[in-house]
């Protein structure tokens, strides 16, 4: 019976602001088109500079991942070469140095999260203030695709560097 009742306790209607179940006035009156969601991009609700700002970052890091992804079988291949291979051995080196030049194949991706970290804060803060309403959570969906391949681009470094010990 007790567990019952502590089940029953999380339907409790919390107290705080819901968005309304009223009609939107596009339901009710067919002259104001309502989006069309399949085809609207998102994106276009930024500012135009900020949109830029964002579109800038996310071609930035897919450049960046295209040329980490291109260079990484070479660094594959030099990093089994140099698979229990003394330090500072000439394959040992080579693979050092392939890895590097992976490490800078990621470099603009990086960069580019940041760009969009520090453009997400400032938008989340203007919304704070009321100064500007929306889009940061279109920033942060661009943030998210590119964190997730800086932390595939991680995942493949570590891995590698792995390899070396």
């Amino acid at each position: 019976m007790p567990l019952l009742g502590l089940s029953l306790s999380a339907c409790v209607m919390q107290e705080g602001d819901f968005p309304s179940l009223a009609k939107r006035p596009y339901e009710d009156n067919p002259a104001i088109p309502a989006m069309d969601i399949a085809t609207a991009d998102p994106m276009e609700a930024l500012p135009s500079a900020l949109r830029n700002a964002v579109d800038t970052a996310v071609q930035k890091s897919n450049t960046a991942h295209q040329s980490f992804l291109q260079n990484l079988p070479k660094v594959q291949k030099s990093v089994s070469a140099a698979r229990g291979a003394a330090p500072s051995s000439e394959s040992w080196v080579v693979a050092q140095m392939e890895l590097s030049s992976l490490e800078m194949n990621r470099s603009p991706s990086v960069s580019a999260l940041a760009d969009l970290d520090s453009l997400f804060m400032k938008r989340l803060d203007q919304e704070f203030t009321g100064e500007q309403k929306g889009a940061a959570d279109l920033i942060a969906k661009s943030r998210e695709k590119i964190e997730a391949q800086v932390i595939s681009q991680q995942r493949e470094i570590e891995q590698l560097k792995s390899g070396m010990r």
